[in-house]
């Protein structure tokens, strides 16, 4: 058993307390205990499910409870805390009840039945809970925008309040039918519908919907959910919130309009009143408006099949913008990042390989012909080549973009393709950092590459602006087509090297391919390099 024992590791790490505060002598008083307990709570938590996001070791977390625990700021509460969660995890159904008890009531009682302030009374709790967490809020400190950093300063807690939610909180959590205890008379000239701008302010709390998105997420992490299900949770509540609020809507709306023109309700020809629908009773309106919100629900849907490419775009963009967010990359790539994605998708997307496959190889070639007669039209060494051998490169170059300053390739290192310019400008510079020319559109450079693949590139490249062009790599080979043609000659003979322009800057770049107008052949052969 000892022997055992001593093949196995002994060692712990030493045993401090779990607050990081300092110890009490065991005669404290009572008050220096009751404030260490309380302080606890007020202290950053292991268990809270966004303490990982922000601090990924123990290490952190200690070092952070002891800045927090030891300064003179410790009654300020940390926003990955015990109480901060408990009280979150309160917030969410309380802005759920309001969310769903405050649009009803303003729409089917105060102003459709005209009935008095206490119909209001089962908000009043909620209204009293939202008043604590204004000032719970100016105690609580907050994290960055790129999240590396928890801010507890009081003062900098106040400012970033004031700057946020403060005004709308403070508007919306006022329970105004404590200061007037009239009811919303119906429309008419004797109407007093000035308290009807009351009676809205405390929908305003709908603003903090974003807010309760990010408590069901947080309260959702301490469950083995996965990503997509925690997505599809949030849409069924965001659903029937937007269903809810569209009835109550749709229901308020004719009265809102009878209020401002002045009209009473026996002159209105608007359908609610007119019909004495809203005589009947409130499950009955609300199965209405239910319904009706199902068919325009319908109706938008059809309209997004109309606009799915440009929807799944922006969908698109939406996450390339989250995993910017999540990556917390600096300003300059983030530009780039987002340059690149609009203008490779040009703000619509579709599966082109998935259409490509249902199409004949013919029907794919003279798409990809047509699709390519920029570059067709533009480079001049493919002007006189065969059509079928122009089908065939179409077929094998891949789609490349590069935005301004990108270097697309460098000196001396290995190549394995050459690139066909569809539109943009590159540089062409030596290792030694001399310009050696520029290629625009319809011009081609890396060739050698597949021409002499144990060569090493012999100058850099780099993108002037934005560029679209096509590169053919050396496996994507062409074997031996023949060809008869009396404008074209692309034998090993016929290629030139730039030795004008390279002997002016010192160094030899990449050979041109030339097309020789003036030496004829009958049949001649295509054959780029048949090494894999």
């Amino acid at each position: 058993m000892s022997k055992r024992l001593l093949d196995v590791h002994i060692c712990e790490l030493p045993k401090i307390s779990d607050s990081n505060l300092p110890k009490l002598p065991p005669n404290a008083r009572f008050y220096a205990r009751w404030k260490r307990n309380f302080q606890k709570i007020f202290l950053v938590s292991v268990n809270h499910p966004l303490t990982q996001n922000f601090l990924r070791s123990l290490a952190a977390i200690a070092f952070e409870k002891r800045r927090h625990g030891r300064s003179s700021t410790w009654w300020v509460i940390h926003p990955c805390s015990n109480l901060r969660y408990y009280w979150d995890f309160l917030m969410t159904f309380t802005y759920l009840y309001m969310f769903i008890a405050i649009p009803y009531i303003l729409a089917f009682q105060r102003v459709a039945k005209s009935s008095g302030p206490e119909s209001w009374n089962p908000v009043h709790p909620a209204y009293i809970i939202c008043i604590f967490d204004i000032v719970l809020n100016f105690i609580t400190g907050f994290k960055s925008r790129d999240g590396h950093e928890i801010f507890l300063d009081p003062f900098l807690i106040i400012r970033h309040y004031m700057k946020t939610y403060f005004l709308i909180d403070f508007i919306s959590s006022v329970p105004y039918v404590w200061f007037y205890k009239d009811r919303i008379l119906p429309p008419g000239p004797n109407s007093n519908s000035i308290l009807l701008i009351f009676e809205l302010l405390p929908v305003l709390k709908i603003f903090r919907i974003y807010t309760l998105r990010f408590y069901i997420q947080q309260i959702i992490a301490n469950f083995t959910i996965s990503h997509s299900e925690e997505k599809a949770i949030w849409l069924i509540v965001l659903v029937l919130l937007i269903f809810h609020w569209y009835s109550c809507v749709t229901h308020i709306f004719p009265f809102i309009v009878a209020h401002i023109t002045g009209v009473t309700k026996e002159n209105s020809d608007m359908y609610l009143i007119t019909t004495g629908l809203y005589k009947k009773s409130d499950s009955d309106i609300y199965l209405v408006y239910c319904h009706i919100g199902i068919n325009v629900s319908f109706v938008f849907k059809s309209v997004q099949s109309a606009a799915e490419p440009e929807l799944k775009y922006q969908r698109i963009m939406h996450q390339v913008k989250e995993y910017i967010h999540e990556k917390k990359l600096p300003e300059n790539l983030k530009k780039k990042l987002i340059a690149y994605y609009e203008y490779r998708f040009q703000g619509s997307y579709f599966k082109e390989r998935a259409i490509s496959r249902t199409l004949s190889s013919h029907l794919n070639q003279e798409i990809m012909i047509h699709s390519s007669r920029g570059l067709i039209d533009t480079a001049t060494i493919l002007h006189s080549l065969p059509r079928n051998v122009i089908g065939y490169l179409m077929g094998i170059l891949r789609p490349v973009i590069y935005l301004q300053e990108d270097i697309i390739y460098k000196s001396r290192t290995e190549g394995d393709c050459m690139f066909f310019i569809i539109s943009g400008t590159v540089a062409l510079i030596t290792f030694n950092g001399k310009e050696i020319c520029h290629e625009k559109d319809g011009g081609y450079f890396g060739e050698a590459a597949l021409i002499f693949p144990d060569q090493r590139r012999l100058e850099s490249v780099i993108a002037l602006e934005r560029l679209e062009n096509v590169a053919k790599q050396r496996y994507k080979q062409i074997n031996e087509l023949n060809f008869s043609s009396k404008d074209v000659n692309l034998e090993t003979s016929t290629l030139i090297e730039k030795e004008n322009i390279a002997e002016n800057a010192h160094q030899v770049g990449d050979t041109k391919v030339s097309v020789n107008n003036q030496d004829y052949i009958e049949r001649g052969t295509l054959n780029v390099n048949k090494e894999n």
